[in-house]
C-alpha cells in the first residue's frame, strides 16, 4: 500500500478509535487512558498493525507537541487563585521539594535495581516527575475528596507538567549533548523565562481582544485555539519545549481574567482535549513493544512498587511539613499520583531520539514510563474511592442551593430552606433590579446569565449541590438544568414546569419538574406581593388542618432531606404550603388551639392559653412569652371592641405563626371602649423574622371583629371544623 494511504489510515483510525474508547470509558466509568493503552497496542504492529506510527516519521513529534499544548492550555484554564489559597504552601512545596524527591528517589531506584549509569538513571527518573491533569482531573471528578486535597492535587497535576518536562529536557540534553553543566542550566532558566513571559503577554493579549469585542462571537473558540498554538510555536522558536509552559500560563491568565466568552471557550477546549488525549494515546501505545515490558522482569515490579509506595509518600510527607495536614490527608495524597499523557509523550520522544543515536538502553525509558502509567491508572483509578472512604477524607455532600430567579416567590422558598440553619441559598437573576431588592433584604443574590456557570462567583460554586429554576420559560428552565449538569448531580436539579406531559425519563432532559399545578413563578410572586395568596409553614404532623381545597404542597424537610410537591403525614418535619385565600388567619389555627376557659382575670387567661400552645409546639419559651404578653397588655392593651381582644407577641422560639382562639363565656371586664365584656381572645404568637405576616394576621382579626354576627357564631360553635369553615367562608 502507498505510504500516503498508510499515514492517512493511521491518523484517521487513531482519531476515531481514541474518541470511541473515551466514550466507552465514560459509559463504563473507568479511566479513559486504560482502554486507550489497550486499544493502541491492539491496533499497533504487535497485533493488527492497522496503526503504523513509523509511517509518520517526524510528523509524530509535531502531533505529540500540538496535542500536549492543547491539553495543557485547557488545564491552565481550570486553575484559580481561590483554589491555590486553600493549599498554597503544600502546592509550592510539591513543585519544589516534591519534584526533587520524586526525581532523585526514582533515579536512585533505577540505578540500584538495574545498574544503569547515574546519568541515564537521572534521565529515567525525570520522566515520572509529572502526574498530569489528563488523569488527575477525571479521577477527582469521580472521587469527591476534601476541597483542600482536591485543589492540591489539581494544581500539582497542571503545574508539575511543564516543570517535569523542563527537567526531563535538561537531563536529556545533559545525557546526549556535549556541554558544560552551566550551559545546560542557563538553557533551562532561559526556557523558564521565555515560557513565563510569552505566556503572560500572550494570555493578556487574547483577553484584551476578547474583552473589547475585536473577535466576532462565532469565531471566538477557533481564535483562542489558534492563538494558544501560535504562542506555543513562538516560544519554541526561541528555545525548544518552552511552549509547554507558555500555554499553561496563557490558559491561567484567561482563567483568572474570565472574559465574557470564557464558558464557551472552556467547553470547546475540553472537547479538543478529549480529542487530543484520544489520538495521542492511541499513537503512543501503538508504538510500544511488549517484549520491552517483559525485559523489565522482577526488578521492574520492585521499581514500580518503590515509586508508588516509597518515593511518592516521601515526597508528600516532606512537602507537607508545617502545612497543617492530618496524617490521613497525607496518606491520601501519597496514594494518588497517576501519570498520564505528558509522561508518555516525553518517554516516547526520548526513546526514539536515543535509539537513533545508538543507545541500547533507550527502550527501557518507554517500557518503564508506560508501566508506571498503566499501573497507577489501573490501581489508583479503581481503588481511590475505597481508599478515600477508609481514610475518611471524602468531601461532605454539597448542601448549598442555587435558585434561579430573585422574585418574592424565590425568596420565600429560600427563607424556608435557610431557616434550618445547615445550608445556604444563593439567588441568581438577569434582572439587576430584582437582585438589588433581594440583596437589600439580606439575601445573597447575583446578577448574571443562569446558562453560564461562571455567572456565579468561583468561591461559591463548590458549595452548590442543588439547583431550583423558577423562571416562566419552561424550555429555558430545561436548558439551564442541562448547562449545570456538569456541576450539580441530575437528581438534585429541579425546575418549574406546568407541562402535562414532561418526559423526565429522557436522558436529554435535565432537572425534575416541580410546582406543575401552579401558575408561572412570576404570577405566584405577584399574588404573594398583593396578598391574594400566602405561603403557610407547618409541621407535617399539623398539616391536616391547613390542607383545604386549593392548597399546594411546595417543599418539605424530612430527616434533613428536602422533598417537593409531596406531603408525608407519617413523617416528622416541616412543610411549606401555597394557598390562594381571602383571609390568612384560619390556616394558623390548630384544632387544639380552640379552647374555652373559666378564668377570673386576664393574666390567668394568658398563662393558660400559652400552655395549650406549648403542647403542640414544645419549642416555645413559655415563661418568656407569658411575661412579654402580660407586659405588653399592661402598656398597650389590645381590646378591640365587640368583646374581642387580640394579645400578640413575636418570638424567636417559634418557626410558624400560632393563633389560639380562647372563649370565656362569662367574659372579662377589660374596660373596652364600647363597654362590652371581652369573651373572645385571639392570642397570636408569630416568628420574629416574619413581621409582615404578623401584621396580616392582625388585620384579619380586625376585620372579623367588625362583624358582630360572626363573633357570636364563633363563640357559639363547639367544633374546630365548624369554626374553620366559618372563618374560611368569611368575606368582608
Amino acid at each position: 500500500m502507498d505510504i500516503t494511504y498508510i499515514r492517512l489510515l493511521t491518523i484517521v483510525l487513531s482519531l476515531f478509535a481514541g474518541v470511541s474508547l473515551i466514550i466507552i470509558a465514560r459509559k463504563l466509568k473507568v479511566p479513559a487512558i486504560a482502554p486507550l493503552l489497550v486499544g493502541g497496542i491492539i491496533l499497533g504492529p504487535e497485533f493488527t498493525g492497522l496503526v503504523q506510527t513509523e509511517s509518520l516519521d517526524g510528523a509524530l513529534k509535531f502531533i505529540i507537541a500540538l496535542s500536549v499544548a492543547t491539553i495543557l492550555f485547557e488545564g491552565g484554564l481550570t486553575l484559580n487563585l481561590n483554589g491555590f489559597r486553600k493549599g498554597g504552601k503544600v502546592i509550592i512545596n510539591l513543585l519544589t521539594i516534591g519534584v526533587f524527591v520524586t526525581w532523585l528517589g526514582t533515579s536512585f531506584l533505577v540505578h540500584f535495581l538495574f545498574g544503569y549509569s547515574l546519568e541515564f538513571s537521572i534521565l529515567a527518573g525525570s520522566l515520572v516527575i509529572v502526574t498530569g491533569p489528563t488523569v488527575i482531573n477525571p479521577l477527582l471528578q469521580k472521587v469527591r475528596i476534601k476541597e483542600r486535597l482536591h485543589q492540591i492535587l489539581h494544581w500539582e497535576g497542571i503545574l508539575v507538567d511543564p516543570i517535569g518536562v523542563f527537567i526531563a529536557i535538561l537531563c536529556y540534553e545533559w545525557f546526549s549533548i556535549e556541554g558544560s553543566a552551566m550551559m545546560h542550566l542557563s538553557q533551562f532558566l532561559f526556557r523558564l523565562a521565555i515560557g513565563t513571559g510569552i505566556g503572560f503577554a500572550g494570555g493578556y493579549a487574547i483577553y484584551f481582544l476578547l474583552k473589547n469585542k475585536f473577535i466576532p462571537e462565532q469565531q471566538v473558540n477557533i481564535f483562542v485555539l489558534a492563538g494558544a498554538l501560535l504562542l506555543f510555536g513562538v516560544s519554541d522558536l526561541f528555545v525548544h519545549e518552552a511552549g509547554i509552559l507558555t500555554v499553561v500560563v496563557a490558559g491561567f491568565v484567561l482563567g483568572i481574567k474570565k472574559p465574557e466568552q470564557f464558558k464557551r471557550i472552556h467547553q470547546f477546549k475540553a472537547e479538543l482535549t478529549d480529542l487530543a488525549i484520544g489520538v495521542l494515546f492511541i499513537l503512543l501505545s501503538a508504538n510500544l513493544r511488549l517484549e520491552n515490558f517483559a525485559n523489565l522482569g522482577s526488578s521492574g515490579v520492585w521499581l514500580i512498587i518503590g515509586v508508588l509506595f516509597l518515593v511518592r509518600p516521601a515526597s508528600i510527607f516532606l512537602s507537607a511539613i508545617g502545612a497543617g495536614l492530618k496524617i490521613r490527608d497525607k496518606m491520601l495524597l501519597s496514594w494518588i499520583a497517576p501519570r498520564g499523557v505528558v509522561a508518555g509523550s516525553m518517554a516516547s520522544l526520548f526513546t526514539l531520539e536515543l535509539a537513533n543515536l545508538g543507545y541500547k538502553e533507550a527502550a527501557f525509558l518507554e517500557a518503564f514510563t508506560f508501566s508506571i502509567i498503566g499501573t497507577t491508572i489501573l490501581v489508583q483509578g479503581t481503588l481511590t474511592d475505597l481508599v478515600a472512604k477508609i481514610l475518611k477524607v471524602k468531601a461532605p455532600p454539597k448542601k448549598g442551593w442555587l435558585i434561579i430567579g430573585a422574585h418574592s416567590f424565590s425568596r420565600k422558598i429560600a427563607d424556608f430552606i435557610q431557616s434550618f440553619g445547615y445550608t445556604k441559598v444563593f439567588l441568581l437573576d438577569s434582572n439587576s433590579e430584582k437582585v438589588e431588592q433581594a440583596a437589600a433584604a439580606g439575601y445573597e443574590a447575583f446578577t448574571g446569565n443562569a446558562l453560564a456557570v461562571n455567572s456565579v462567583p468561583e468561591n461559591i460554586v463548590p458549595e452548590i449541590g442543588n439547583l431550583l429554576v423558577l423562571t416562566d420559560n419552561i424550555e429555558l428552565n430545561k436548558l439551564i438544568c442541562e448547562r449545570w449538569q456538569g456541576t450539580i448531580s441530575k437528581k438534585n436539579m429541579f425546575r418549574w414546569s406546568n407541562e402535562k406531559e414532561d418526559d423526565i425519563s429522557s436522558k436529554r432532559i435535565y432537572g425534575l419538574p416541580v410546582f406543575s399545578v401552579m401558575d408561572k413563578p412570576s404570577k405566584v410572586a405577584y399574588d404573594l406581593n398583593i396578598k391574594e395568596s400566602i405561603l403557610v409553614r407547618s409541621k407535617l404532623e399539623h398539616s391536616d388542618n391547613k390542607l383545604v381545597e386549593g392548597s399546594v404542597p411546595l417543599i418539605s424537610l424530612e430527616e434533613n432531606n428536602f422533598t417537593f410537591d409531596i406531603i408525608n403525614k407519617e413523617s416528622k418535619g416541616d412543610i411549606l404550603l401555597y394557598q390562594q385565600i381571602a383571609h390568612h388567619l384560619p390556616f394558623y389555627v390548630h384544632p387544639d388551639h380552640i379552647v374555652e376557659l373559666d378564668v377570673g382575670n386576664y393574666g390567668d387567661l394568658l398563662q393558660e392559653a400559652v400552655k395549650f400552645a406549648v403542647k403542640t409546639h414544645p419549642e416555645l419559651e413559655y415563661e418568656d412569652i407569658v411575661n412579654r404578653l402580660v407586659q405588653l397588655e399592661k402598656s398597650n392593651p389590645t381590646v378591640l371592641g365587640n368583646g374581642v381582644v387580640t394579645p400578640h407577641v413575636k418570638s424567636e422560639s417559634v418557626s410558624e405563626s400560632i393563633c389560639l382562639i380562647v372563649k370565656v363565656k362569662k367574659g372579662l371586664d377589660l374596660n373596652a371602649y364600647d363597654g362590652k365584656t371581652s369573651k373572645l381572645f385571639f392570642v397570636l404568637i408569630s416568628p420574629k423574622n416574619d413581621p409582615e405576616l404578623h401584621l396580616i394576621l392582625l388585620s384579619d382579626i380586625a376585620k372579623i371583629t367588625a362583624d358582630t354576627n360572626l363573633i357570636e357564631k364563633i363563640i357559639s360553635e363547639d367544633s374546630y371544623e365548624k369554626i374553620f369553615e366559618t372563618l374560611t367562608k368569611f368575606r368582608n
